[in-house]
């Protein structure tokens, strides 16, 4: 009977944020990796157009799965590549991989909700036969609150889709007379956007886009100040296009990133393959994924904040092989790589082995 591996691709419900994109990429890049005598399934959102790829079985999600887990597949392994999923069947011959992606709510929820996530994330841990984490401080934050009961935490870096060299538009909404920095992200609280528009008065000359989810309260409250303070040259773009979003990357002065919290943070890894100078926070995964490619920020003074980039943004542009050393950095986070280590844990998993590595 030939095994079974499935993996849980249902984050493409929400295409345009970093989860949907990793899953878009899983399902684009993975197909060619698996050798025959594997039967592998992907475990789709409802709603969405499925493009068949070979020797892939698609199944869709049905609220009804939850309830009667039995009616889903009965398979080998189970990749859950998100710590927050719904759908789950674990039979004694299922062996589980969870991907931890962050713990942000530590910081983001109020003590009981916080209490509840964590119980329900370690009885979800007691029932994985493999954790992998998205960063090495992610490992770390599952270690500071989670009892792993011995059981090891291996780090695979998120892959990053190759962008540099795909088709972009143009926004309707860009003055190209002007220069301009860009962010991208869901306009939430952790992303810190607020920050930039102090930053932004010592930039009269420029203009800054923040594209992303914009229907959070905390969007609001950012267009109020751009409203109250009469900030010219700040915009909230709401979510883009992914040419539009190539464009911007490629086109802009300067990418910035305040977030103070992620588990990998993804655009600043985009923002590399394109030779743009990076300027990231130092908290969370950042310094680790930045990886030496970019100017940190240690405070959010926007005195500081913006000496910074006055002092580094004309020099960057001016080394070359710094640049080209940072888009190689970029590159390496491939899906292939990726996907690779991945596979090397199913294969490990279906012989029974205890090494994953």
């Amino acid at each position: 009977m030939r095994k079974k591996i499935l993996i849980d691709l249902t984050n493409l419900s929400n295409p345009t944020c970093g989860f949907g994109q990793i899953a878009a990429n899983y399902e684009k890049n993975a197909s060619s990796f698996f050798q025959d005598g594997v039967e592998v399934l992907f475990l789709m959102p409802q709603k969405g157009e499925i493009k068949p790829q070979p020797n892939i079985v698609y199944i869709k999600t049905n609220k009804i799965y939850k309830i009667f887990k039995f009616l889903l597949p009965k398979v080998n392994v189970w990749h859950s590549t998100n710590q927050q999923y719904r759908y789950l069947r674990l039979t004694r011959s299922t062996s589980q991989v969870l991907t931890i992606r962050d713990l942000n709510f530590v910081s983001e929820k109020s003590s009981l909700k916080v209490m509840l996530k964590l119980k329900k994330l370690q009885y979800r841990v007691n029932h994985a036969a493999v954790i992998t984490a998205i960063s090495n401080y992610a490992a770390e934050e599952l270690k500071k609150h989670i009892d792993l009961k011995g059981k090891d935490i291996i780090t695979i870096y998120n892959g990053v889709e190759r962008i540099d060299q795909a088709e972009s538009i143009k926004p309707r909404f860009v003055n190209t007379d002007r220069p301009f920095f860009f962010t991208l992200g869901q306009v939430r609280k952790k992303k810190n956007f607020h920050v930039l528009i102090d930053v932004m008065k010592n930039f009269p000359e420029y203009d800054l886009y923040i594209s992303g989810q914009d229907h959070y309260e905390y969007a609001k409250e950012i267009r109020q100040r751009i409203l109250n303070e009469k900030t010219k040259n700040v915009f909230l773009t709401g979510t883009i296009k992914n040419e539009e979003k190539i464009w911007l990357y490629k086109n802009c002065t300067a990418f910035l990133f305040p977030s103070t919290l992620e588990g990998f943070g993804l655009p600043v890894i985009e923002a590399m393959q394109f030779g743009r100078a990076v300027f990231s926070s130092n908290f969370t995964s950042l310094p680790e994924v930045c990886g030496g490619n970019a100017f940190i920020w240690d405070n959010f003074d926007p005195d500081y904040m913006s000496q910074m980039i006055k002092e580094h943004l004309k020099s960057f542009y001016e080394d070359e092989q710094k640049i080209v050393k940072m888009k190689e950095y970029a590159f390496s986070f491939s899906y292939e790589k990726h996907i690779q280590q991945y596979v090397a844990i199913y294969k490990a998993l279906l012989k029974e082995k205890k090494s994953y590595q």
